[in-house]
């Protein structure tokens, strides 16, 4: 159908004619340097064609009839001055969004632009529906709206999208809140930034949607606690590889509970025991460590290969150690590869030690290891990495204080969820870098104790380093 009016940007309907086609046409030509009036003119009468084959209606929009200018330029051949056009539509519509920016108080006209929500609706540019949005969602008055809007505005005038997604949007008023100097309002109200091919990545590891979710959500979690509640030197320090703090990506499962399990002559009753604590300590506990009794190792030893899949089952609720009095055989042929599952011995074995740590295999040593019933709960765990600061008193004293203003953090958080039972449960924290029985090791090991002391904290140090914290560590040496 032949159009018969024209529908112009502010919403006007005019006559639609083809000699202003023609004259952008030329216009055009003449910047590519290949002026020539009758061509523009037949140019003209093809795009008004091409409109009547492709239009559904009698009228038609502006912006249809640039996009079938370029499109006829571009199939007879005339690409100069299709590159002409386009570099002036790009340039009038900057002009035009300047204008809009600078007189949208008084002139009242939107931008040429739809705002995608995130459940994929699409409105046109309301600068009051905006406006209410920051109200509620920022808390700004009318005169902070005044500066903020314009600014917004401002930096969709340079752009020549025609289309922005609300995140992207919020991001703009993030800086339009930093450029009218409330930085703290900007702070306290950004958004979390996931980083779309680290999402991808956690997605894609396997497992089910819920253990997937979970990933997302510690990432979430440990931004959103980096960015509240916890002082700026223990940021810093934790940022920088010098602080681990335990429960940062899962801060109400920050406790940890190690239990061994009572020794029962039916292997059957025993698993049958750990599922049940494993089960009841998984709800309330973030790690959960068991410590099966030497008899199941015995078994294992012996060829009962029926208790793999079930300790493999155990495994994926919580970590396993088989109890083991000394050497055992089975380690040349380890049935739980890739498994949460180790060893547990009376007393260090520095043979047995070596050898599982070349297997990446876990482990625990003690004598109360091997008592049943043995409950131990870890209220909130902590470790320092002090390499290269041998005699350096002033750092390590920074660092005590911030393990021990991490430590009354993650004690706040856990009274937060409801945890008010501490009595107890370990508050312990780990060294590295520096040998134990060296000055400064002695030093900063007293300076930790004694500053938890003044907080009316008793923080225990162990010589235990989980393998999370080994990896955040490392990061000072990258």
């Amino acid at each position: 159908m032949k159009p018969a009016t024209l529908r112009k940007r502010d919403g006007q309907v005019v006559s639609f004619v083809p000699t202003p086609i023609a004259g952008a046409i030329r216009r055009a030509m003449e910047a590519a340097g290949d002026a020539d009036a009758d061509c523009a003119g037949e140019l003209a009468m093809v795009v008004v064609d091409h409109l009547t084959h492709t239009c559904d209606g009698d009228c038609v929009d502006i912006e249809e009839v640039q996009d079938a200018v370029i499109h006829i330029l571009l199939e007879t051949g005339h690409y100069d001055t299709a590159l002409a056009f386009v570099r002036y539509r790009e340039d009038r519509e900057r002009f035009r969004r300047s204008a809009r920016t600078r007189d949208a108080a008084s002139a009242g006209v939107a931008p040429n632009l739809h705002v995608v929500e995130p459940n994929g609706r699409r409105r046109l540019w309301d600068r009051a529906w905006l406006g209410e949005l920051l109200a509620v969602r920022c808390g700004l008055d009318d005169k902070a709206l005044s500066e903020v809007l314009p600014l917004v505005e401002d930096s969709l005038a340079g752009s020549l999208i025609t289309e922005i997604a609300t995140p992207l949007l919020f991001s703009l008023v993030d800086a339009a809140l930093v450029r009218s100097g409330r930085h703290a309002l900007a702070a306290e109200r950004s958004p979390l930034r996931l980083d779309r091919a680290q999402v991808r990545e956690l997605i894609s590891r396997g497992g089910d949607g819920r253990t997937s979710l979970e990933r997302i959500g510690r990432l979430a979690s440990e931004q959103l606690a980096l960015s509240e509640g916890y002082p700026e030197a223990v940021v810093r320090l934790a940022c920088r590889g010098r602080l681990w703090i335990d429960g940062l990506d899962d801060h109400r499962r920050g406790s940890q509970l190690t239990a061994t399990v009572d020794g029962i002559t039916n292997p059957w009753q025993v698993l049958a025991s750990a599922m049940a604590l494993a089960a009841d300590a998984q709800r309330r506990w973030r790690r959960i460590r068991l410590v099966l009794p030497p008899a199941i190792l015995g078994h294992l030893e012996r060829g009962a290969q029926a208790l793999v899949p079930a300790i493999s089952g155990l495994a994926r609720m919580a970590q396993v150690h088989l109890y083991c009095d000394g050497r055992t055989p089975l380690l040349s042929a380890w049935p739980f590869a890739g498994e949460k599952v180790g060893l547990a011995t009376y007393h260090d074995d520095f043979l047995l030690l070596r050898r599982l740590h070349d297997m990446g295999l876990p482990y625990l040593s003690g004598p109360h290891l091997m008592s049943g019933a043995h409950r131990r709960r870890v209220a909130v765990d902590l470790a320092l990495n002090a390499q290269g600061l041998e005699g350096e008193h002033a750092q390590m004293d920074a660092l005590a204080m911030a393990l021990v203003a991490a430590c009354r953090r993650r004690l706040d958080q856990l009274l937060c969820e409801g945890e008010r039972d501490f009595d107890g449960a370990d508050l312990r924290f780990a060294l590295f870098g520096l040998p134990i029985d060296s000055p400064s090791g002695q030093y900063l090991e007293r300076q930790v104790i004694q500053e938890g002391a003044r907080h009316g904290i008793t923080l225990v140090r162990t010589a235990h380093l989980h393998e999370e914290a080994c990896a955040h560590l490392g990061r000072l040496l990258e």
